[in-house]
């Protein structure tokens, strides 16, 4: 009897694994936690954020696979959602892989790793 747990324990842990989210633009969007006119990919998982400091209001971190690749770089189909969102990317302030936004006098700051991205809405003191 304890082996047959031991294999379904197995099997549960191993199935539940396979479950990880993946980046796909028809999953479609919704807001993000700190500022609801910025869009985020709607199946990304909520993890703890950074500390806010003086240049940063409010941060949301989210765990979703193959988000970004090997150098950070978002999908250009997110990017364009962003824009459809009514955010205008900052080009002339991205640095790598960190993509600044701006609508209405809010500033957005969008970082992409590989698994993982950040969104912080920048203090309104902050010149970029």
């Amino acid at each position: 009897m304890k082996r047959i747990w031991i294999v379904l324990l197995l099997f549960t842990t191993l199935g539940l694994s396979g479950c990880a989210y993946h980046y796909a633009e028809e999953d479609g969007y919704r807001m993000s936690l700190i500022n609801s006119g910025f869009p985020v990919p709607k199946n990304a998982y909520e993890i703890p954020p950074e500390e806010c400091t003086t240049e940063i209001a409010k941060s949301a971190k989210y765990k979703l696979k193959d988000i970004g690749d090997a150098e950070g770089t978002p999908p250009a189909d997110y990017l364009t959602e962003i824009e459809k969102w009514g955010w205008s990317e900052m080009t002339d302030k991205r640095a790598g892989h960190v993509h600044y936004f701006k609508k209405e006098g809010k500033i957005m700051s969008l970082i992409i790793q590989k698994n993982v991205f950040d969104v912080f809405q920048m203090s309104d003191n902050i010149n970029l």
